[in-house]
């Protein structure tokens, strides 16, 4: 009888557990992510094959995939398969961390940036890895390391996921439309010369280009990577002046496909510099007069050679050249090109070939500043054309050094005197010449920029490796021939002088998640991470779990959602605030590059609560009627002992 008392009392004492957690699953049946848990009843010890009753042995969470249901809202996340997302309570006041594992997904960004849960926890992941403004940005303006609302022109950028980490490589510039400038025609005909539409052409060509290497870099990126060469051919005229003399006659050349003729204008020497200015003209191409070994020259005994020099600004793109001619009436001298002298498009591979392109292209976004000294700025020409012999000039300047990060004066020890004693010759340009020789001599000024005459002109420009940064120079003629007296500094000619390029910034930057770091809590906003001067942007997450902002049409990779697999779920421990707890049994969180084989990522999506409230409630029933049965075992047993003790008296 007392047996059957005790049996019946654990009865009630498991059925009891049972009613207390279905009112439990009950209670959570909206609960985001949550899974239902069912009790496991055991029978307890025998005596004389007779059980004891039963006991409660578990509590067990069932993890089967809840159903998903959209939402709209952007920091709505779902789990679809197996895993958990990690979070991380970095409030607890004891300077550290306790990390919980979840299925509920309804996130949002708290007060510091950082990607949160419903309690406040921290969402752990994959972070952004802190930008290196030397080796991350290339800027034309040293001033500038992130996007600011300045860059309103999207170049191009792509997301791309190599083995072990993922990259965003963005290109912006400022609105080269509005700071684009023709070059001096006076001064740089036969040299290269552009106007202002033909370097916006060139820009929009080169951004083509620079998107085609991006999405060949992103197609594979871990790939061969080799340098992108640009095609340079020689045309040479032969005639030289032979035929073409005269009103009518023409020069013309075919360059891929467009057919380019310059008719006679004022001798040989200008007709030939404004048919290479034709040839500038085509989007991505430049042409220059040289000399008999093949080096840039305007001068005219050069230019009447007939040699050209046609370059292409886009590095791998090839050009083709044919049909050089030399035509007066029906007479014809036909030209050719000099296919022993310059070099081939090589087109390259991987990020090195997105990096000459990229090159090029901010060159033509900027563009070497190109200060002009006519000769008339710099002599006092006679009306024969004529200088006297004897002028001095002292010369410095200072400009930005990307090594030192500041302004420097160059040379260090003072200006330097130019030419060496005075200039010797009467013909201005090549006085003019004798001070770019002693400029360009100097070991100093020579790692800085490079001086030039064309066309008569005295042109001082920033060296290719240097070509976006600025310097002001310091002319000073200290001796006039004709007066012996100090004329002072000398400016430069405003109105000839600028930028070769477009006079415009550009700015790559190239931020990395590394898949192979420790864990941490993942930053949302853009200005703390160093992208952007403008914090805010559109949330979005793939099906890996990738982070994403977009900002101004740009879609950055700031971080990975970490999703942790364990050996064991139902070995996890609930805590409470739909948080669990590692423990010995579930064994410790396993984490896979790009979160292979755990669950799939669902963004805008929720986790609906995997408590079914009609099986709870029919539950609820069958544990009632259970509690009851095995309180009619109880009174059954006291009754019986009631008897037994009125048996007695």
């Amino acid at each position: 009888m007392i047996g059957a008392l005790w049996t019946g009392i654990s009865g009630l004492s498991s059925h009891q557990k049972a009613l207390d957690n279905e009112a439990h699953n009950i209670a959570n049946v909206n609960t985001v992510g949550y899974k239902a848990s069912r009790i496991a009843f055991a029978d307890q010890m025998y005596q004389d094959r007779i059980g004891k009753g039963s006991k409660v042995l578990d509590a067990e969470k069932i993890y089967e995939q809840g159903t998903l249901k959209p939402t709209g809202v952007a920091y709505d996340v779902a789990l679809s398969g197996d895993g958990f997302l990690t979070v991380a309570n970095k409030d607890n006041g004891g300077g550290t961390a306790e990390t919980y594992y979840t299925r509920a997904g309804n996130l949002r960004m708290g007060d510091n940036g950082t990607l949160q849960d419903a309690a406040g926890n921290e969402v752990q992941g994959w972070i952004m890895t802190q930008l290196d403004t030397d080796a991350d940005v290339i800027s034309t303006n040293p001033n500038i390391t992130r996007f600011t609302n300045d860059y309103t022109k999207l170049v191009s950028t792509e997301i791309v996921s190599h083995a072990n980490y993922v990259e965003t490589i963005t290109a912006k510039t400022t609105d080269y439309n509005t700071t684009s400038k023709s070059d001096s025609s006076t001064v740089f005909s036969g040299a290269g010369y552009k106007t202002e539409s033909g370097k916006i052409a060139d820009i929009e060509e080169l951004s083509t280009a620079y998107a085609a290497a991006l999405q060949k870099y992103k197609e594979n990126p871990d790939g061969l990577s080799a340098s992108a060469v640009s095609q340079i051919s020689f045309i040479d005229f032969e005639d030289q002046g032979g035929i073409v003399n005269g009103d009518s006659d023409i020069i013309s050349v075919y360059v891929n496909g467009v057919h380019k003729t310059q008719e006679w204008d004022t001798d040989y020497a200008t007709t030939m510099k404004k048919l290479a200015d034709q040839i500038s003209s085509i989007p991505g191409l430049k042409a220059y007069m040289v000399d008999a070994a093949l080096n840039e020259s305007t001068l005219t005994a050069d230019v009447n050679l007939g040699i050209m020099k046609i370059e292409s600004l886009i590095p791998g793109e090839p050009f083709l050249v044919s049909g050089v001619l030399s035509q007066s009436g029906t007479t014809e001298v036909n030209g050719a090109v000099r296919t022993t002298d310059g070099r081939d498009a090589v087109e390259g591979s991987g990020l090195a070939a997105l990096e000459s392109v990229r090159n090029k292209l901010s060159e033509a976004v900027t563009g070497k500043q190109r200060d002009v000294f006519l000769t008339t700025d710099l002599f006092d020409v006679a009306a024969a054309g004529t200088i006297a012999a004897g002028y001095d000039f002292d010369f410095r300047l200072t400009i930005w050094d990307k090594d030192a990060k500041a302004n420097v004066s160059v040379p260090a020890g003072g200006p330097i005197s130019i030419p060496a004693g005075n200039t010797t010759s009467t013909d201005p340009a090549t006085a003019a010449q004798e001070i770019a020789t002693e400029i360009n001599a100097n070991i100093e000024l020579n790692q800085y920029i490079v001086a030039k005459v064309v066309n008569g002109a005295l042109v001082l420009e920033t060296k290719d490796s240097n070509f976006d940064v600025e310097f002001s120079t310091i002319l000073d003629r200290t001796t006039n021939p004709d007066v012996g007296a100090n004329i002072g500094v000398i400016e430069k000619n405003a109105t000839h002088s600028g930028r070769e390029g477009a006079g415009a910034e550009f700015i790559e930057l190239r931020n990395k998640i590394d898949q192979t770091a420790s864990r941490d809590s993942l930053q949302l906003r853009l200005d703390t991470l160093g992208i952007s001067d403008t914090a805010l942007g559109e949330f979005s997450v793939d099906k890996t779990g990738l982070i994403t902002i977009k900002q101004d049409g740009v879609s950055f990779a700031i971080g990975q959602l970490a999703i942790a697999l364990f050996n064991n779920n139902r070995g996890l421990e609930p805590v409470g605030d739909n948080l669990l707890a590692k423990t010995n049994e579930s064994g410790s969180p396993m984490y896979n590059i790009n979160n292979a084989k755990a669950a799939e990522v669902q963004g805008r999506t929720l986790e609906l609560s995997e408590a079914d409230l009609s099986e709870s409630l029919v539950n609820l029933m069958v544990f009632q009627r259970a509690f009851e049965a095995n309180a009619k075992s109880i009174t059954t047993s006291d009754e019986l002992l009631n008897t037994l003790i009125n048996l007695k008296r």
